[in-house]
């Protein structure tokens, strides 16, 4: 069993690290974890303009330095045992 999320994807146009000179895509799980690496300078707006934006997987937000995007990802669901299977053994 499965179930689909969505992750946050910012491909900078240029490189934004100097000692990662070869990497242009970065994932998040929320946007604001995007300034948490980030400053809103390298991303080319600030965390409300991505708010505003309403970006949708189909549907992403894009300036001069990058594009930020929602991508589907699966994740597998653990099934947990049941209060009764804990405490009973069954």
């Amino acid at each position: 069993m499965y179930r689909q999320e969505t992750i946050i994807r910012v491909s900078f146009r240029e490189a934004p690290l100097a000692h990662q000179p070869q990497r242009k895509d970065f994932y998040f799980g929320c946007l604001s974890a995007i300034y948490e690496v980030f400053t809103s300078e390298q991303v080319g707006c600030k965390v409300t303009n991505l708010w505003n934006a309403n970006i949708k997987v189909g549907s992403p937000y894009a300036n001069r330095l990058c594009v930020v995007s929602r991508e589907p990802f699966v994740r597998k669901t653990r099934e947990k045992p049941s209060r009764a299977t804990e405490m009973f053994g069954q």
